[in-house]
């Protein structure tokens, strides 16, 4: 296990269009050299999270 910073990191990450929240509160680790997925049911969020993580889409809360 590394004990390396991770290279991306979210903090309390609340993201959402309009009214509409999509994710609240996510606080997220993604350590170097590791292979992550992103997983989950429809419209739960996962592509929000990679919008926002690419920075194509600016947090209501959060960084």
């Amino acid at each position: 296990m590394s004990t390396a910073e991770p290279d991306l990191r979210a903090e309390d990450l609340h993201l959402g269009y309009d009214d509409r929240a999509v994710v609240s509160g996510l606080d997220l680790a993604i350590p170097p050299g590791r292979i992550t997925a992103i997983v989950g049911a429809n419209a739960c969020g996962k592509s929000t999270l990679l919008r926002a993580l690419a920075r194509l889409l600016t947090p209501a809360k959060g960084r």
